[in-house]
């Protein structure tokens, strides 16, 4: 697998990122990638107290958001609950050190809950918090280890879906490395653009546009990750077998929500790669699919998916210990 990176301004990805310092060290979960496999680094102490941090905040404003506004819980309280899943989750992989390092602590700052109005402004502010905390993750996920960096892309994804929305636009990518997680994510997008080809004959008006633009907004994705492939790319097949017959417009919708979501362990899995701008591409990209599926899923009357941990194995929630911990 090849390690050779061109850089990519880190200033165009990360925009802002606000770490607190912290002094334990991290257990991180044992991935299935190459890149996954170093020993965690204490460097990782500082993204991990600022995400545990984050959550909690949003944990506190949903509860006091709730407890003025009763009427709002049904729509609250399963985000709520992902957001208190997402913590749980963090603090397993924030330990204490042990034998030479029982010195070790570190300090997770005290929840903060934000001022949330009443009513629909009130729905307002809560999506602009989840959007505000999803491109939080992103940019921890660049300055993370590859194995925490897809925990938290799979948790900016979830919080992307919360807000459904999608702002602004990711730069290009360049880099050239972790072939394998490139072409899984290259072979999603292929099958992104065919099928958006396929639904959007059934949309009229507005969403025959937004699918258009999604249509062209997955080829320039699919060439970006064709761009920094240092091996043939994989190439797309001549038709794909699509999990929902499209006869209608509603249909259209089911399959758009179900074409996003399809992106996101992709770009999850490409999340953990050895190169810090390639991360922080795939976590943008899997918190984009997120919301966008979020939105067709509300076009088509369909439910929210149940999972606070989109596109993450199982196996990842819970830290391998190391030796001596």
């Amino acid at each position: 697998m090849s390690r050779s990176t061109q850089a990519l301004s880190r200033r165009a990805l990360l925009g802002r990122a606000a770490l607190l310092g912290g002094g334990a060290v991290p257990v991180l979960p044992w991935i299935a990638s190459c890149a996954a496999q170093a020993a965690p680094a204490p460097e990782d102490v500082p993204v991990l107290v600022g995400a545990i941090a984050a959550e909690q905040n949003l944990i506190a404003t949903y509860e006091a958001a709730r407890s003025s506004n009763a009427s709002q819980a049904a729509r609250l309280d399963p985000v709520l609950a992902h957001h208190r899943r997402h913590l749980a989750v963090l603090k397993r992989h924030y330990v204490p050190g042990s034998g030479n390092r029982a010195g070790e602590g570190g300090a997770v700052p005290s929840p903060v809950a934000a001022s949330v109005p009443a009513g629909a402004a009130g729905l307002a502010a809560l999506r602009d918090m989840e959007d505000r905390a999803a491109r939080g993750r992103m940019a921890d996920a660049a300055k993370a280890g590859p194995a925490l960096a897809q925990l938290l892309a799979s948790i900016g994804a979830c919080e992307a879906g919360h807000a459904m929305t999608v702002k602004g636009g990711a730069p290009p990518v360049r880099s050239r490395s972790d072939a394998e997680a490139l072409q899984a994510a290259l072979a999603a997008e292929h099958a992104a653009v065919y099928g958006y080809g396929v639904l959007g004959a059934r949309l009229r008006g507005t969403l025959r546009q937004t699918a258009k633009d999604l249509w062209n907004v997955h080829r320039a994705r699919r060439d970006q990750l064709v761009s920094v492939l240092s091996v043939a790319p994989v190439a797309a097949a001549s038709a794909y077998r699509l999990p929902v017959q499209v006869t209608s417009a509603r249909a259209a919708a089911q399959l758009a929500a179900a074409l996003e979501s399809g992106l996101v362990p992709a770009y999850v899995g490409l999340a953990g790669v050895s190169s810090p701008d390639l991360r922080a591409f795939a976590a943008d990209s899997a918190q984009r699919a997120s919301a966008w599926a979020a939105r067709w899923r509300s076009r088509s009357g369909a439910a929210a998916p149940p999972e606070a941990f989109p596109g993450l194995p199982s196996a990842a929630l819970s830290p391998r210990p190391e030796p001596g911990e």
